[in-house]
């Protein structure tokens, strides 16, 4: 089984404002990192890595789309800067 890659440097300032995102989201919707990871069925603490940028591991598709649908807006609006 092959270790999950670490994110390029070209695509670090991506990760940042995906991080950045989700931690606006959360905000705006006044709810906390626990209410979020729980919505979309992830630990408290992975939130709290992804939203820090300060992951190894990439989040998948998968918890992305699980976090928008958690924060309840479009998935493509994680990725765009604001």
């Amino acid at each position: 089984m092959s270790q999950p890659k670490l994110p390029k440097e070209l695509n670090l300032q991506k990760y940042k404002t995906l991080s950045l995102n989700l931690r606006y989201f959360r905000n705006r919707l006044q709810m906390t990192q626990e209410q979020v990871a729980s919505k979309a069925g992830i630990s408290t603490k992975y939130l709290s890595l992804i939203e820090s940028a300060s992951f190894r591991n990439p989040p998948t598709l998968e918890v992305v789309f699980d976090l928008a649908d958690a924060l309840d807006v479009e998935p493509y609006r994680i990725f765009k800067e604001l």
